[in-house]
């Protein structure tokens, strides 16, 4: 047997699993599950550091697509593990989440962290352990925080700040505002006016480096509809990949533009 039909028995076997756990899962919880899920595949090999996973635009379409296709009086499980990536992608698929008609519940088994953390957001329920995280969705322009950003162009003299800052100052402003406006309609339906305001501004302000950890008594604290103990079965889903090389949650970046990089998405 050469290694490409050995890899691609390999592939066969391990959707077949994972088929066999979603299935076991939706008939215990009566859902339709949805996974995002950042993990190297066992058939493929080591990726490059600049090949790390991270959300795109193709992991937004999937999950839309799955939304889509679930009746619409039937509760959604999503699974979500990953270091965020593309804003819009995260965007589109908190959309989705929210509109959904019936109980969406977000599973965070590891880290949701950025973009992540924002389509938890949307979710009517979090499922979190208690060593689980979510992290803050301060955008990231050029590589630099937003509120960091606004902070310089205020502080420091004009005729000091470059046209490329007072630029980059101005998109961080609306890119901004335009987040935690996103987040107050997320919020709009779990939390009181002025708690989500202050959740929103708590998030997205600068207050945290953007790899900051939000923990499980965190997130319960800001009046976020968490609860403890993910189902097992989601663990074992994890059990099909390879554990390796992939993006990190303190490399994770909550883009408003930038180069995509390739994803590994677990599909079946």
């Amino acid at each position: 047997m050469s290694e490409t039909e050995g890899k691609e028995q390999q592939r066969e076997r391990t959707l077949t699993r994972r088929r066999e756990i979603v299935s076991a899962l939706e008939s215990e919880r009566g859902t339709k599950v949805i996974t995002l899920m950042h993990r190297r595949e066992l058939w493929e090999d080591e990726p490059k550091d600049s090949e790390a996973a991270h959300l795109t635009i193709e992991d937004s379409e999937f999950v839309l697509m799955q939304i889509r296709a679930t009746p619409p009086d039937r509760p959604i499980d999503l699974i979500i593990h990953t270091p965020g990536g593309l804003a819009l992608a995260a965007e589109m698929i908190a959309t989705a989440v929210k509109l959904h008609p019936t109980k969406v519940t977000a599973m965070v088994p590891f880290y949701a962290m950025s973009g992540g953390t924002l389509i938890a957001l949307a979710a009517d329920a979090i499922l979190m352990e208690p060593y689980s995280v979510l992290g803050p969705v301060d955008p990231q322009i050029g590589g630099w925080p937003a509120g960091a950003l606004i902070h310089l162009v205020q502080k420091k003299p004009a005729e000091l700040v470059s046209d490329e800052m007072w630029l980059l100052a101005e998109v961080a402003r609306l890119s901004l505002a335009s987040v935690q406006g996103f987040i107050l309609w997320l919020l709009a339906d779990k939390l009181p006016q002025q708690a989500a305001a202050q959740t929103a501004e708590f998030l997205t302000g600068g207050y945290l480096a953007h790899d900051t950890p939000i923990m499980l008594d965190t997130a319960c604290s800001l009046g976020l509809p968490v609860n403890a103990n993910v189902p097992g079965r989601v663990y074992e889903l994890f059990e099909t990949c390879a554990f390796g090389l992939c993006k990190r949650p303190c490399l994770a970046d909550y883009e408003t533009a930038g180069t995509q990089t390739s994803r590994q998405l677990m599909g079946w």
